[in-house]
């Protein structure tokens, strides 16, 4: 297990040691589309409760919006936030692998580079449902045979970890997807498997921090509006983190790179 720790400081200092880049990189193109589409709602009126409970029953705010354009531009936000992440991720990988900077605060656009990423995004996400629905119906077995909260901490825990774990593995084809490269979902899964075991080692730390942070940060701020900052903030650094971890196993399990 000495090689996962080796690999969490090294995700962790790859991040920390790059944050002024990383912000740069990675800051507008995934905060901006969520903030503009709040913004959308905020100015047209439109709230959580601009839609009835009912049919047949009028908005309670008076909103005149359309709840069919509201969709749209929601199903709109969410295509174009997919896209905007992926084009960080991919400015991310290419800055730590290939050492390709920015263009003031935004990374390098390379449209094929983040379209293949968000496919095979998309194609790891329907497997992680796939695979999530079958897992949860195992771990409801266990609990309905077992219905203790401690089993029930630790078989959620588990099976979470073991998910991360699976999406990590044949994960790869993201930051190859980033440089341009071809690779399929099993030979990343056979390139990550000397180091499967440590693996789990940064999933586990890292899910662990985040978890506390986020707790911390609840407590302080009891739910006031204002948590939504240090929340944003912790958001973004999680998915430094987690990008992070994909490049540095692209870099030494198919290229070859020592770990530092």
């Amino acid at each position: 297990m000495d090689y996962g720790y080796r690999m969490l400081r090294h995700v962790v200092a790859q991040v920390f040691r790059n944050l002024g880049q990383a912000a740069r990189l990675t800051l507008v193109p995934t905060f901006l589309p969520m903030a503009l589409l709040l913004l959308l709602f905020l100015q047209s009126g439109v709230t959580y409760n601009a839609f009835p409970d009912t049919p047949g029953t009028a908005p309670l705010n008076g909103s005149e919006m359309n709840p069919g354009i509201v969709f749209l531009l929601v199903m709109a936000g969410i295509v174009t936030s997919l896209v905007t992440y992926c084009w960080a991720a991919v400015g991310w990988h290419r800055f730590v692998l290939l050492e390709e900077y920015g263009r003031g605060i935004v990374p390098q656009w390379h449209g094929a580079n983040v379209m293949s990423y968000l496919g095979r995004a998309f194609l790891i996400g329907l497997l992680t449902v796939v695979l999530g629905f079958g897992g949860l119906l195992v771990v409801g077995l266990i609990l309905t045979a077992l219905p203790y909260q401690a089993v029930a901490f630790v078989v959620l825990t588990g099976f979470t970890l073991g998910l991360t774990w699976v999406v990590t593995r044949i994960g790869l084809i993201l930051p190859a997807a980033a440089l341009g490269e071809a690779m399929t979902l099993g030979e990343s899964w056979n390139a990550t498997r000397p180091v499967a075991s440590d693996l789990l080692v940064p999933l586990f730390f890292i899910a662990l921090a985040m978890t506390v942070a986020s707790e911390l940060i609840g407590l302080a701020f009891r739910n006031s509006a204002l948590g939504l900052v240090p929340m944003a903030f912790l958001y973004w650094i999680q998915i430094l983190l987690n990008l992070s971890l994909m490049t540095t196993l692209y870099g030494t399990q198919i290229q070859g790179r020592p770990l530092n």
